[in-house]
């Protein structure tokens, strides 16, 4: 059983790393260092005393820096308001309210270098003595912490559910045979058909054809 749902993750997440490198601006996955890698890497022993960036798997960290290095269009070791909204778009997070990005982005960044207060203008209002969002840059570090606390903070299930919908072709509910060859030939694999046989039939516990959202989630959220 142990073979059959390690070979299970690493479809799984070889199917998200695919999914991200199709939808999310082809996001190169490098390795990571200290953590064990992949998606659905286990949480530190005790994250209540960790650091965000220290809770989250190596391959989120890939994916955080590799965010950073595409949107930091001038290569500056720093992002604008834009780049960083962007930036955590393609990380997945797109529905997070403007105002609160706007909170956090002033709460970590610093005033753009050589950065100075307009002049003032005659019969103008007198300008801003402080840097406005615009004025603002986030550095790599800063944007590592505000990525990876979104990240930890997360529902595993919800990738999970991703995960799940890229294997079951046709939304039937289920991942059957067919559905596995087909992610494991678009991984560039040559798995034998009675192994993927096996492997639908070692978590498809009711007998039915093929693996359930709720097994599928069990899968990885019950070990």
């Amino acid at each position: 059983m142990a073979t059959s749902m390690n070979k299970m993750s690493s479809y799984a997440s070889g199917s998200m790393n695919d999914y991200a490198d199709r939808n999310q601006h082809n996001l190169s996955m490098r390795p990571g260092s200290t953590r064990p890698s992949g998606r659905f890497a286990p949480p530190i022993q005790n994250p209540a005393h960790a650091e965000p960036w220290d809770q989250i798997s190596d391959e989120h960290r890939s994916e955080i820096n590799d965010c950073f290095a595409l949107f930091d269009m001038n290569k500056d070791e720093a992002l604008d308001f834009s780049e960083f909204r962007y930036a955590l778009q393609a990380l997945g997070f797109s529905s997070i309210p403007r105002s609160d990005l706007i909170n956090t982005f002033k709460s970590a960044a610093h005033p753009r270098p050589n950065w100075t207060p307009l002049p003032s203008v005659p019969n103008q209002p007198p300008p801003s003595a402080t840097p406005g969002v615009v004025d603002l840059r986030l550095p790599r570090e800063a944007f590592q912490a505000i990525a990876a606390r979104y990240v930890a903070a997360r529902d595993p299930r919800e990738e999970l559910l991703k995960t799940f919908a890229l294997f079951d072709k046709g939304g039937k509910g289920v991942i059957t045979v067919d559905d596995l060859r087909t992610v494991v030939k678009e991984l560039g694999e040559d798995v034998p058909d009675a192994e993927l046989a096996s492997m639908i039939e070692q978590f498809d516990v009711e007998g039915k054809g093929g693996v359930s959202r709720e097994e599928f989630l069990g899968i990885f959220l019950d070990r």
